[in-house]
């Protein structure tokens, strides 16, 4: 499991020159830890390498280190950068970075330092592929990617960040600096981070706005070629870091792409497997069954119990920020035991492609097309486009776009408070509507910007999970190739008009490997549902998840109402969206136990700390 530990000073500050040997003393050590950068005002470590998918490559001079995966663009294709990087790499990290984010993409964080001022620079890549979270210990920044690291570094305990948790659950998920612990915070994707003598600052390095309004591709034709070719160029990217795929074949469009492009990676070992239902959500075997054949490779199915025992949520690791457990508890260890089998080291999924390729919200496209050209010719053949994809009357899309036109009122993460949360307070989902700090920064002031394509940065903005909490030594890499900053551009550059060309969502995509998808899939409109499922999961676990929620944190601190709750819990829950409601939030109180009640947790304090 990769991960490193960076301390950074102002070797200009007594007080910071005198806590430096003591905390350096203290950092990870041992066979599996290497000083990978050390020099004035910085030393960095890092553990876990693995050739061609997790490793450390060096600036000239000891200028810095890029940690992680790191690929260079080019005319014919993106290549892996060699480990010792060369002289052209000197200015890559000149202007805090921008010249490594236009030459390179990958999933990297770069500490690079400057010689002359004595100023480090701390870089996350645009696709926040690698965790990069920060902390202070007296005079000294400490950056690290698994908190369990750092843990020995700190002499105090952390505390909830309340707010931040509002806005996590009235909210989709937030993207800011902010993490669920207040002594904790983040360098999000495509920022700099610079520590010059005793200040620190912070800007982006990366910003997608530009792409939006000025490097606009309008032609479907030239869309779906440039989109074909760049989805090839990162998957076979990716691919060439392993040994051996697993590829997760869901039976849905985004899963299907990609399997259309391993299946034509020349050397690459392949294996693709289907999760199908024991109950009563739809099975989609045929789906996955047609990719695999239309790929030529066999297929390995295997059978999902009808619910899932969420007693694992004991045992996740600590983590800055709570997630999506549902996903790896359905997942983690038989993904594990699966990979173990087929000897491959790596889980690729199709995350992302919904996000990039538009699955939803066609009612933003005909408003972009205003935005762009005003009501002329064109509109018509959009709103009927818009209509038929969100399947609502053209009329009513009509009076939609009119609303929000003429009422100047364009999409916002606020307005999405409380969407299917019928659990949570009146109060909190007030409070949720006014916490603008939630906003990622470039989409706070992003005046000109259409709705569409701020939902659609807002989607694309959001980072995958790097580390699985409940990952055991050993575990395959678990990857979404789809996510890279490359096709993040891309599809950025796309209006939702085009995106959702002819009434399809992820149209261009379809169009784009309209040759190598069988035609249900090609054609197919709907996912598969997980109602039954969620319902059997809370059913199964009534104890477990009464003993989380019914006397827990989010209740104590009147974030869930305790009479909906106490509802939901005695059988009331039988819609999808308060099922999913009671499971996430188990989740939420597992990962609260880390840092406020460690005393109940299965394998007892793990670390003290406060509320």
């Amino acid at each position: 499991m990769f991960r490193y530990v960076a301390v950074v000073w102002n070797e200009q500050d007594p007080e910071a020159r005198g806590q430096a040997p003591a905390l350096l003393a203290s950092l990870p050590s041992g066979t599996h830890w290497q000083t990978v950068l050390r020099g004035r005002g910085v030393e960095v470590r890092a553990a876990g390498m693995r050739a061609g998918s997790c490793e450390v490559y060096r600036l000239p001079d000891d200028a810095g280190v890029i940690l992680g995966k790191l690929f260079v663009r080019g005319a014919a294709g993106s290549r892996p950068a060699p480990a010792e990087l060369g002289g052209a790499a000197r200015s890559w990290c000149d202007e805090g970075g921008r010249g490594l984010m236009e030459e390179c993409w990958g999933r990297y964080v770069a500490i690079v330092r400057d010689s002359r001022s004595d100023a480090v620079r701390v870089l996350r890549d645009p696709s926040a592929g690698l965790p990069c979270y920060t902390l202070r210990r007296g005079a000294l920044h400490v950056f690290f990617s698994r908190i369990e690291d750092v843990l020995p570094l700190c002499a105090g305990p952390f505390t909830i960040d309340r707010s931040y948790l509002v806005a996590g659950l009235a909210l989709t998920r937030e993207h800011s600096v902010r993490t669920g612990l207040r002594e904790v915070t983040q360098v999000l994707g495509g920022e700099c981070l610079e520590i010059r003598g005793p200040a620190l600052t912070r800007r982006f390095c990366w910003d997608p706005r530009p792409l939006i309004e000025r490097e606009v591709i309008e032609d479907p034709a030239e869309a779906a070629a440039l989109l074909g070719e760049c989805v090839r160029d990162v998957v076979r990217a990716w691919a060439g870091c392993h040994r051996g795929v697993l590829l997760s074949l869901s039976g849905g469009l985004d899963s299907a792409i990609m399997l259309a492009c391993l299946a034509a990676t020349p050397g690459l070992r392949l294996d693709c497997f289907h999760y199908y239902p024991l109950e009563a959500d739809l099975d989609e075997r045929d789906f996955a069954r047609a990719a695999a054949s239309a790929a030529g490779l066999p297929l390995t199915e295997r059978p999902r119990p009808a619910g899932v025992s969420l007693e694992p949520l004991l045992d996740i690791h600590p983590a800055p920020e709570p997630t999506n457990y549902l996903y790896y508890l359905e997942h983690s260890r038989t993904d594990a035991a699966l990979a173990a089998e087929r000897e491959a080291d790596a889980v690729f999924i199709g995350y992302g492609g919904d996000q990039l390729f538009y699955q939803e919200r066609a009612q933003w496209a005909a408003g972009e097309f205003l935005h762009r050209h005003g009501p002329w010719s064109g509109w018509l053949r959009v709103l009927l486009d818009a209509a038929r994809m969100d399947q609502i009357s053209v009329w009513r899309m009509l009076g939609l776009t009119l609303r929000a036109r003429l009422g100047g009122r364009r999409w916002n993460l606020l307005q999405e408070a409380g969407r299917s949360r019928p659990l949570l307070r009146e109060t909190v989902l007030a409070e949720a509507k006014r916490g603008a700090y939630c906003l990622h920064p470039l989409l706070r002031e992003a005046r000109g910007m259409a709705s569409g394509k701020l939902w659609h940065a807002h989607q694309i903005l959001a980072p995958f999970d790097f580390y699985d909490p409940l990952g055991a030594p050993g575990d395959p890499e678990r990857a979404a190739p789809l996510l890279s900053q490359p096709l993040m551009e891309l599809c950025l550059r796309i209006p939702t008009y085009v995106l959702t060309a002819g009434g399809w969502d992820r149209a261009i995509a379809r169009r784009a490997f309209h040759a190598a998808l069988p035609p249900q899939i090609r054609n197919r409109r709907h996912k598969g549902g997980m109602e039954a499922h969620l319902r059997l999961t809370v059913r199964r676990n009534e104890r477990l998840l009464k003993d989380l929620l019914a006397d827990g944190w989010l209740v104590n601190h009147g974030l869930i109402d305790p009479a909906r709750l106490a509802r939901a819990l005695g059988g009331a829950a039988d819609t999808a969206s308060e099922s999913g409601e009671l499971i996430e939030y188990a989740g939420l109180e597992a990962w609260l136990r880390h840092w406020v009640n460690p005393v109940s947790s299965r394998e007892g304090p793990l670390w003290q700390t406060s509320e």
